[in-house]
């Protein structure tokens, strides 16, 4: 059983956080490892927020596990990042 309660515990399980504006329908990917450098790993993740970068509104969270390789194909479909 993994724990998943912190920045740095889904970051050292592969995990990732996506993170979803409903006002822009944009979706991102939080730089867990950009937070973790910061000295903020130790952050609940319930209890951390996130905003659009965009628009500023709370951005809704969705822990990811690590996508599974099968035959180079992946088990979901990114959305293309904004630049």
């Amino acid at each position: 059983m993994y724990r998943l309660a912190t920045l740095e515990e889904l970051h050292e399980q592969r995990h990732s956080l996506g993170l979803y504006c409903v006002n822009c329908d944009r979706w991102s990917i939080a730089d867990l490892l950009a937070i973790i450098e910061l000295g903020l790993g130790s952050r609940q993740i319930t209890r951390t927020r996130f905003s659009c970068a965009d628009c500023g509104m709370a951005a809704e969270k969705q822990i990811r596990p690590p996508v599974p390789q099968v035959g180079g194909a992946v088990a979901y479909i990114a959305a293309p990042v904004r630049t």
